[in-house]
């Protein structure tokens, strides 16, 4: 299994840098200063990520390949947005709508969750879609300091696999969300508070337009509770639980997601999970 672990860093090494040379190609084209800078930080974590995983196993640098990855990875995402303006014309938002209320029912799932607004509601739903960053970060963390251990290793290729295949989907299928795309359907933003008004902003300076299918947030944040289940660690699952619940239906209430992405969105932490689950096993001493 330690080979398909390293054949998933070398296919996601070239999936970003294609990402990159074509968001920085649209920076171009855009003349957006902010985007090119962007760009430039995106190229330098890509090659140090590349550096990384030519190093033979057990070298220094190579035991950051994990981490590495993460961070080329959250560094060159903003690329999309560059893509997304130059490239995209016809963005997948009408069809997932329709497949999405063809799936339940005549109503997609984020219209079924309109009759829900309330601000109390908002407000604890919005804060636990902001909780997915800290849900992310802490273990990247606590695996980067732990990098030598097999456990870091297996969360790092489980994260760095699920990143891989969604960033496929962004690219196959580019939309921007309900909230984006059909304003006169899904009033944006809910009503709320001080909570739901910050998180607005957030997602305003790091939307894309072409992040939704599958939902990462949803299945990133799937993987992360379910590695913690997983792996024994009880008490972080407890405590992940009811953060993960409210992130997964946070993404609908707050009309960022259909349901269709969601549900791609576990159905792909799952398939990871059981993949990490055999790269445990064999990888463990």
């Amino acid at each position: 299994m330690e080979r398909w672990g390293r054949l998933t860093g070398m296919l996601f090494q070239i999936e970003l840098l294609l990402i990159l040379v074509a968001g920085s190609l649209a920076a171009f084209r855009l003349d957006d200063r902010m985007l090119l800078a962007t760009e430039a930080v995106g190229a330098i974590a890509w090659l140090a990520m590349a550096w990384a995983q030519q190093r033979p196993d057990g070298s220094r640098f190579a035991e950051w390949r994990g981490t590495l990855q993460f961070a080329a990875c959250w560094l060159i995402f903003p690329a999309f947005k560059a893509i997304r303006a130059v490239y995209i014309h016809h963005p997948a938002d009408g069809a997932l709508l329709a497949l999405d209320r063809r799936f339940w029912g005549g109503a997609s799932l984020p219209e079924h969750l309109l009759g829900w607004e309330h601000a109390w509601l908002s407000e604890i739903l919005s804060a636990g879609y902001f909780l997915f960053y800290f849900v992310v970060l802490i273990p990247v963390i606590v695996f980067s300091i732990r990098r030598r251990s097999s456990e870091a290793r297996a969360f790092f290729t489980g994260l760095t696999l699920m990143y891989l295949v969604g960033f496929i989907g962004y690219v196959l299928v580019p939309a921007g969300g309900p909230y984006m795309a059909f304003p006169e359907t899904f009033p944006y933003p809910p009503q709320g508070g001080p909570i739901t008004t910050f998180l607005v902003s957030v997602v305003k300076n790091g939307i894309t337009g072409m992040d939704v299918f599958p939902s990462l947030h949803a299945g990133i944040g799937t993987y992360v509770l379910g590695f913690s289940a997983l792996g024994g660690y009880r008490r972080i699952a407890v405590l992940l639980a009811p953060v993960v619940m409210a992130l997964v239906v946070a993404t609908l209430y707050l009309r960022y997601h259909y349901g269709i992405d969601v549900l791609c969105g576990l159905a792909l932490a799952a398939a990871v999970l059981t993949f990490v689950q055999r790269y445990r096993k064999e990888c463990s001493p």
